[in-house]
């Protein structure tokens, strides 16, 4: 039962509320040489007046008592927490989790977010478009051969392939020898023959591409579809190819366009073929950095760290590492157990338009911030000059003190 996603969001809440924000920690330092400070000048205001200038021991204790009611910081310590439990909560409402203050601060300094394709940008749901057979395999024996190697994989074009081959009743053989190779290829061992399902890219370098077969991967490419080859290891014989579509989700364009307007530039880092990720993008109207396998996004993510601050949106394995290095990561909620983990945020609703409500969110939280901390500190201010003029009293001291404590938290 502790393994279930309901009790990993509630230890991630919990994470989240001991996870304290930067602007809070300096806020905790800074009151730590704030109060001692004000503790100093109260007792200066108390003993020079009466001791150097001959003036009343009560009456300067009395505005010493004020003034230590005055500075008390309790409004300037709660106008941090306050503003980031609020943000988190209201975060939580909307399906956005949110690992803590320092993830929902950093948010909203983002310069630059990074998308995964698959999953991410687009449903995650691709669909068999074609199987085009080579030499003497028809099509439901390539279809059955590529089922069988895919059958032990949890990637998105891996379902998709064997939930086709089933709709079909296709029988699918036993596969032994199961292995990966992230954004290659996955291989198995099926009928005795070693086979393997792999990128266009990855079997012109492993397998016998024809200049009829790459004519058809062209062709197909250019409709914006992903093709994966099916060949024999041993042979380097091409036995066919599969073709498949995945849609992009349907707030994806609106998302970007929200992002674009509030001055976040979004770019889409995809292990696609190029041509297909030139089709996807042209519809969202965003950046494309294509075949390219989870280091090269490691890469591109630090790259453009060097810039500004950077998010990372994935939901696979694949996009742990850059999720990981990412100034914040962000996770579709739909995705793998390792991004949920990996990532700061997590998008419950998986809607491409939230990345963007979380960025204006952070925003709001922290433009409340900063109104607060101005507000206590000018409130404070104000009140020291007129309690040491003499001007305001101890019960002005205390309804500033508990009136600006009540207002912040409001």
């Amino acid at each position: 039962a502790s393994d279930n996603t309901i009790s990993r969001i509630i230890q991630l809440v919990e994470q989240a509320q001991s996870s304290k924000a930067p602007t809070a920690r300096f806020i905790e330092k800074f009151s730590r040489y704030y109060t001692p400070a004000v503790m100093a000048i109260a007792a200066l205001i108390v003993v020079v007046p009466p001791l150097a200038m001959g003036g009343d021991w009560g009456t300067w204790l009395y505005r010493g008592l004020a003034l230590l009611l005055i500075a008390c910081p309790c409004a300037l310590v709660l106008s941090t927490p306050a503003a980031i439990a609020s943000g988190l909560a209201v975060a939580t409402r909307r399906g956005l989790l949110i690992k803590g203050g320092n993830a929902l601060e950093t948010i909203g300094r983002v310069r630059a977010i990074a998308f995964d394709n698959t999953g991410t940008l687009t449903e995650g749901k691709p669909r068999i478009t074609e199987v085009l057979p080579f030499g003497l395999f028809k099509h439901q024996q390539v279809l059955a051969l590529a089922a069988a190697v895919e059958s032990g994989s949890n990637h998105p074009l891996a379902k998709a392939i064997v939930a086709h081959a089933k709709s079909l009743d296709v029988a699918i053989p036993q596969a032994t020898g199961a292995s990966a190779i992230a954004g290659k290829e996955v291989r198995a061992t099926v009928n005795g023959s070693a086979l393997a399902v792999g990128s266009p890219a990855h079997a012109e370098q492993t397998a016998t591409l024809t200049a009829a077969h790459r004519r058809e991967i062209d062709k197909l490419e250019d409709g914006g579809k992903t093709v994966v080859v099916l060949f024999d290891e041993a042979s380097k014989n091409v036995l066919g190819l599969l073709a498949l579509r995945d849609e992009p989700r349907r707030a994806a364009r609106e998302g970007v366009a929200q992002l674009n307007a509030m001055g976040v530039r979004s770019v889409m880092l995809t292990g696609d073929n190029r041509r297909t990720a030139q089709a996807i993008a042209g519809k969202l109207g965003i950046e494309w950095e294509a075949e390219l396998l989870p280091q090269d996004k490691l890469r591109l993510v630090n790259e453009m760290k060097r810039d500004a601050k950077v998010a990372m949106v994935g939901d696979g394995i694949n996009d742990a590492p850059a999720l990981a290095t990412a100034d914040v990561g962000i996770a579709m909620g739909g995705g793998t157990d390792v991004a949920l983990e990996t990532a700061d945020a997590a998008l419950l609703k998986s809607r491409v338009t939230d990345v963007a409500h979380l960025v204006a969110l952070s925003r709001a939280t922290m433009a409340n911030i900063h109104q607060n901390v101005v507000f206590a500190i000018g409130l404070k201010g104000l009140f020291l000059v007129t309690t040491v003029l003499g001007i305001t009293g101890l019960w002005v001291a205390v309804l500033a003190d508990t009136g600006a404590t009540a207002l912040v938290t409001l």
